[in-house]
């Protein structure tokens, strides 16, 4: 049941970037959604005091692609 409460930053993240599977389906043409990118600026700006947790969040984030894109998997996005 911790997927009913997901904090607001991580659904933000989540929605700017989605799941590495959909990555091939969309081929080299991948773009975060802007109109969630957005909102994601929005929300960062208006509350300074969650950039932490939303740069610890990115920051788990790229570890764990940079660690998919070392062991060569398709469906990492570096």
């Amino acid at each position: 049941m911790n997927f009913l409460f997901t904090p607001n930053h991580v659904q933000l993240i989540a929605a700017c970037y989605p799941p590495s599977a959909s990555l091939l389906t969309s081929g080299p043409d991948y773009h975060p959604n802007a109109q969630e990118l957005s909102r994601l600026t929005y929300y960062a700006s208006n509350k300074p005091g969650k950039i932490h947790k939303l740069g610890n969040e990115l920051q788990k984030r790229i570890k764990l692609e940079g660690r998919k894109a070392l062991s060569n998997n398709p469906r990492s996005r570096s």
